[in-house]
């Protein structure tokens, strides 16, 4: 069901991306790269968005904005998004367990409640 869903929202993104701006190319904003080179036992290995690493930091965070007003700046035009949105909030809103395992005389496992963003760990005695 989750590929018909998702097959049906690329065709319309398909479709809607050729009625917005008739293929006119998103403009990103330029990324900052450093000269940031690691040296592992004698292999360099360059890492120019290290900066990128730390979320607190005021570079990282204008990046962040500058590339979330591109790319939600689409998709807020995509028709039937809120319909989309709300079909596969309606699809995922159910209770979800992960498979228990037995550890130390503890059994561990997983559940979400349907829309949390993450599932939870719960421990029991075994």
């Amino acid at each position: 069901m989750a590929a018909a869903v998702l097959a049906a929202g690329c065709a319309l993104v398909r479709k809607s991306s050729a009625v917005k701006d008739a293929g006119r190319p998103l403009v990103y904003p330029n990324s900052m790269k450093l000269d940031q080179v690691d040296d592992y036992h004698g292999t360099k290995v360059a890492d120019p968005y290290r900066w990128l690493e730390d979320p607190d930091s005021a570079e990282t965070r204008a990046w962040v904005e500058s590339q979330n007003k591109v790319t939600f700046g689409y998709l807020e035009q995509i028709p039937g998004r809120e319909r989309i949105k709300d079909r596969l909030t309606q699809l995922w809103d159910y209770e979800k367990y992960g498979v228990p395992r037995k550890d130390g005389g503890r059994y561990f496992f997983s559940k979400n409640d349907g829309l949390q963003n993450q599932s939870v760990i719960y421990t029991m005695d075994a």
